[in-house]
């Protein structure tokens, strides 16, 4: 599809009354809402790995998450890794107990190599996969036994919760559909509920999402456009940001939070585009270096720590990291 008409079609839907609804309803004739166990499943582990890497661990944590989505893989991967509770937070209504009892049955054929690829004890996630209840009469009740709550609409600006209440705050493919103002308050919200050395663990996709369908144009594509010639192509159901990679940086750093890993993964296509001149940029884009522009993956960890304590800082600092990783099947 050519991506002029799938930006018409979202225009649409996001205007009209019920057009998530209608959105919906698309999505799942097309066949797009269908669980994905190993892509999702391999999202998440990136986010355990991630965590792990500054060497914390899951069991007996809290964990929220922004975004959930579809389905409940995140929070699932995090309960059978052994995280106590759980709440996820969506501000669209795309989860419900039928999505989340076909994403549940799904995983269980992936569950030995779930277990492998994060090197965790077979018998104890299984002995957690059966607990969860998936005759149960509701969505809430369903993702209880997985200690897991899902609150829509939810606003993660603004949580209920007192200060130092969670040990991680994390997200999949869900920043560069944040506004950046917003974005910059859900920094600061994470930051407040956080536990001293509390991490803010987050992969995301800042590359133009139409490439996804439309593989006449690359993901660097929206970089030509103004922000004014953009909005009618970028707003709604189809909102991007279109924020570079060091602006994400920067907003976490400016919401207190001290940077230990940023891997970012470069498309070649558009580097080499924007390093001959081929890539047009509007005027706003010029500023940042080409691998920025070009960076359609991105993950970042940050920690809340006080940067001017010596003692709050980790003691392996060693691995915080800037480095292009290779390609996997759970980034797209």
């Amino acid at each position: 599809m050519r991506w002029q008409l799938k930006s018409f079609i979202l225009r649409q839907l996001s205007v009209m009354p019920g057009g998530k609804t209608a959105y919906l309803s698309i999505q799942r004739i097309l066949g797009t809402t269908r669980p994905q166990p190993r892509r999702d499943f391999i999202r998440a582990i990136e986010l355990i790995e991630l965590i792990r890497e500054t060497g914390q661990q899951i069991e007996d944590t809290t964990c929220y998450e922004v975004g959930t989505g579809w389905h409940p893989f995140t929070p699932l991967a995090f309960y059978l890794a052994g995280a106590s509770q759980i709440e996820t937070v969506d501000v669209n209504p795309w989860l419900s107990l039928d999505s989340a009892r076909k994403a549940i049955e799904t995983a269980e054929q992936h569950l030995d190599w779930f277990c492998e690829s994060l090197s965790l004890d077979k018998h104890e996630v299984w002995k957690r996969y059966r607990k969860i209840e998936l005759r149960a009469k509701t969505l809430s009740q369903l993702l209880e036994t997985m200690n897991t709550r899902y609150v829509y609409p939810g606003d993660a600006t603004n949580t209920p919760y007192p200060s130092q209440t969670f040990d991680f705050v994390v997200s999949s493919n869900v920043l560069e559909h944040i506004p950046a103002e917003i974005l910059k308050n859900i920094a600061k919200e994470s930051w407040r509920i956080l536990n001293p050395g509390g991490l803010a663990v987050h992969r995301f996709n800042p590359g133009d999402h139409y490439a996804n369908d439309d593989f006449r144009v690359s993901t660097g594509n929206f970089l030509k456009f103004s922000e004014s010639q953009w909005k009618p192509h970028g707003s709604g159901l189809a909102y991007h940001n279109r924020l570079r990679c060091s602006q994400y940086s920067r907003i976490f750093r400016e919401a207190g939070f001290l940077s230990l890993i940023e891997k970012t993964r470069v498309d070649e296509r558009v580097l080499q585009d924007i390093t001959n001149g081929m890539q047009e940029l509007a005027q706003e884009f010029r500023e940042f270096a080409p691998a920025d522009l070009a960076s359609d993956y991105m993950w970042t960890v940050g920690m809340k720590a006080n940067v001017n304590t010596e003692n709050d800082l980790p003691a392996n600092r060693d691995y915080i990291v800037q480095q292009t990783p290779k390609h996997r099947t759970g980034n797209a």
